[in-house]
């Protein structure tokens, strides 16, 4: 693992316009799946929790359902500073104020000249500082030296979904009454809150440490279907009896489909997939997709595989 010096210093770099590091050092501004579809399918109260998602919504969405015991491994060295400023924020900025600081866009798809101003920056950074001092660090260092929109271009993804569908993703995000509650939660809990953070290739996860729960995000999506199975091999053995495991997220399609293209990603071939993990997927969830969330209607395209150890 980077310590703090190179890690500021590659953010740095990077907003100066070199290219360092991964293609994966670049934050998801929030999470593309939709969260609040699927995390009803788990058991998160008082439970202890494994997760990957450098937009932090994960997390943030576990502890909204009562998840007390995360921890974040990320291969993105920046996932920890970006986590600890959005709960910053929610502590310290209103619902109109998050919106404003956090989204790209506007209310259409001009872009927010509010989108990481200083002057809120500077509403949040004493939080930032107290509850996390690296944290306050790394950002207040780049918003001194660079503009909001240079932050933006060089470590943010651009990939960002309306903000309808950012709200509707995101249970704490929903409207006014999650967002408050959320902040009242944190104020409640903050201290009893155990939140690790691990910057590694989850590849590379090595520990003895048990789970009710596993996110894998959409990260098949990247290594493929042979690999994935030798991490659930690894993982099976961290995971809980009665314990879940988020196999992987999938777009746009649905579990009885049987067609693929040859260059399609090689998660997307269901048939291949089904007899690979036959052990592992044991329930699979259909969720509304963005399309239907901006048009409107119960159409659900969105995919996930689940693996429950008995």
């Amino acid at each position: 693992m980077e310590n703090f010096e190179e890690v500021l210093n590659k953010a740095i770099k990077r907003c100066e316009g070199y290219c360092t590091g991964s293609n994966f050092d670049r934050i998801y501004s929030f999470t593309t799946e939709n969260i609040f579809g699927y995390i009803k399918y788990f058991d998160l109260e008082n439970k202890k929790t494994l997760t990957v998602g450098s937009s932090g919504d994960q997390v943030l969405n576990m502890f909204y359902k009562g998840c007390k015991d995360i921890t974040l491994i990320d291969i993105n060295s920046f996932s920890k500073f970006y986590l600890y400023l959005k709960i910053s924020a929610i502590l310290s900025l209103s619902y109109t104020e998050f919106k404003s600081f956090f989204f790209i866009n506007g209310n259409t798809s001009y872009y927010n000249n509010e989108f990481f101003s200083k002057e809120t920056f500077n509403k949040i950074k004493v939080t930032l500082r107290m509850l996390d001092y690296e944290s306050y660090l790394f950002f207040d260092e780049l918003f001194t030296l660079f503009e909001s929109k240079t932050i933006k271009q060089y470590l943010l993804d651009c990939d960002e979904f309306r903000n309808r569908v950012i709200c509707e993703y995101n249970l704490y995000l929903k409207n006014r009454n999650t967002y408050y509650k959320i902040r009242d939660l944190f104020k409640k809990e903050l201290y009893n809150f155990n939140l690790t953070y691990i910057n590694k290739d989850i590849f590379e996860f090595d520990s003895n440490d048990k789970y009710d729960n596993i996110f894998l995000s959409n990260l098949a999506s990247y290594c493929g279907v042979d690999k994935l199975k030798l991490l659930l091999d690894k993982l099976n053995n961290n995971l809980n009896v009665n314990g879940k495991m988020l196999i992987c997220y999938l777009w746009d399609i649905d579990f009885n489909d049987n067609f693929y293209k040859e260059d399609w990603n090689e998660m997307y071939k269901l048939p291949i997939v089904k007899e690979k993990l036959k052990e592992y997927i044991t329930e699979h969830y259909a969720i509304k997709d963005d399309r239907t969330i901006i048009h409107g209607g119960n159409k659900k395209r969105d995919l996930i595989l689940v693996y429950k150890k008995n």
